[in-house]
């Protein structure tokens, strides 16, 4: 199942604190497909999540990528952290991932714009610093909205 959730992962980690402290953030967080969900109870996920290269006979033959998607099993357990698994055709963790929250680009952006306008140098108005804007922006329909609300309010 194709879904939003976009992951880091991790290559080959011992357990959940080396996919939480050796995750490279600058990697860029992937799109991933859930081909199969694993429900835990909190004692087998502790124990799997510490024995990440263990074999499972659940992971294998699973994972790899497809359309540009990364395929995962997603490993959950009430009061956990869901981690997805990508054995890579394996049955052990090869690549565990965790998800990354994504950004509202609606709220990011009016923030931004928001503080330009607040600190932009005293000798330029709103309306002048406004008409910049739009000039810069003319081409993203939701900038231009969001400056006529800013305009509007000012």
């Amino acid at each position: 199942m194709s879904t939003s959730i976009r992951a880091r992962f991790t290559r080959k980690p011992c357990s959940i604190d080396e996919v939480h402290h050796n995750s490279d953030p600058s990697a860029p967080p992937e799109v991933i497909t859930i081909e199969f969900r694993k429900e835990l109870t909190a004692t087998e996920y502790d124990a799997f999540a510490n024995t990440l290269l263990e074999d499972r006979d659940w992971l294998a033959g699973r994972g790899g990528h497809a359309d540009g998607h990364r395929r995962v099993v997603e490993v959950s357990a009430p009061g956990r952290t869901t981690l997805y698994v990508d054995p890579s055709g394996s049955s052990y963790g090869r690549y565990v991932g965790v998800a990354i929250e994504s950004p509202t680009p609606s709220n990011d952006q009016a923030s931004a714009i928001r503080w330009l306008l607040d600190n932009r140098r005293p000798e330029v108005s709103i309306d002048q610093a406004l008409r910049t804007l739009r000039i810069a922006m003319c081409c993203d329909a939701g900038a231009i909205e969001l400056l006529d609300q800013i305009a509007l309010k000012k």
